[in-house]
């Protein structure tokens, strides 16, 4: 039986009851977090936490034992038995429940924090294998660095990706290039690796930012600067960062082939740098 967090207690899944009234429920109004468990230990918990609590601060939620999360993480990896295998735990905190009204609460609630783990098969096993991913219109809002549990434009997008035959979908806002529906996105050309940079339009991803920081430390230029449709032409590889997945080759994008269709050298770099990295930190 699964054992989840719910407002302070661990309880069995299936004892959770959450009010109708739950401003998450009525206006989609929380954020939320996911962490991935290497078996041992749990990757950039630190960034993790200073996210969750930058989320925090921008939607106006008050939850005093944000710090506590990585007490709360670690405890559902034990009780759930997940200690020895790949897990993610996922965390969500609302405004909490009230009467339906768009002013916030009056005196405030209690937030509602609901946090899960479970177990993951990780996806990024073949580095000789790539993704195709399709271009469509940013319809979001336009603070996408909220880790918002407001989600519509991206699993509507994401969805449209798959019964289009992709695997995954890359928004374009103006011309340029944002990031994925659940992925932050690298192109390389001329040898640097361009990304968008951190502002309202993309979520400022974990594994994004430990990317930026291998690259640099293996003397790879890297620009954070958009790249636009029509510079597509002249990149040479692209990849795809996300908590799951990590780091996941990128070779067609709309009708684009990417490179030679095979995922390139700095790709499978920073992939074995990434790796290195964890294999150190598991000792």
């Amino acid at each position: 039986m699964d054992i989840v967090f719910f407002n302070g207690e661990y309880l069995p899944k299936d004892k959770i009851r959450i009010s109708p009234d739950d401003r998450g429920f009525l206006f989609a109004e929380g954020i939320y977090e996911v962490i991935r468990w290497y078996r041992s230990f749990f990757y950039d918990m630190d960034g993790h936490i200073a996210r969750m609590k930058a989320s925090l601060e921008k939607t106006r939620i008050i939850w005093p034992a944000a710090g506590s999360f990585p007490e709360i993480a670690l405890e559902l990896i034990r009780r759930n038995m997940l200690e020895d295998q790949p897990a993610l735990v996922y965390l969500q905190v609302t405004r909490g429940a009230a009467i339906r009204s768009h002013a916030f609460p009056k005196p405030p609630v209690p937030p509602t924090v609901y946090s899960f783990a479970r177990g993951m098969m990780p996806d990024n096993n073949d580095p000789e294998s790539g993704i195709r991913i399709m271009l469509a219109e940013d319809i979001r809002w336009k603070r996408c660095d909220i880790k918002s549990i407001a989600l519509l434009p991206n699993t509507l997008s994401f969805q449209e990706a798959l019964d289009s035959g992709f695997h995954e979908c890359a928004f374009v806002r103006d011309g340029k290039i944002t990031e994925c529906s659940h992925s932050n996105i690298f192109f390389v050309s001329g040898g640097s690796l361009y990304t968008h940079p951190e502002t309202e339009h993309i979520l400022p991803g974990i594994t994004r930012k430990n990317v930026i920081r291998i690259a640099r430390n293996a003397g790879i230029a890297v620009m954070e600067t958009p790249v636009t449709i029509n510079m597509l032409a002249a990149v040479s590889e692209a990849f795809l960062t996300n908590t799951s997945g990590e780091i996941v080759p990128v070779t067609l994008i709309g009708e684009q082939v990417i490179g030679n269709g095979q995922p390139g050298p700095i790709t499978l770099l920073l992939r074995s740098e990434f790796r290195n990295e964890i294999n150190s930190l598991q000792g």
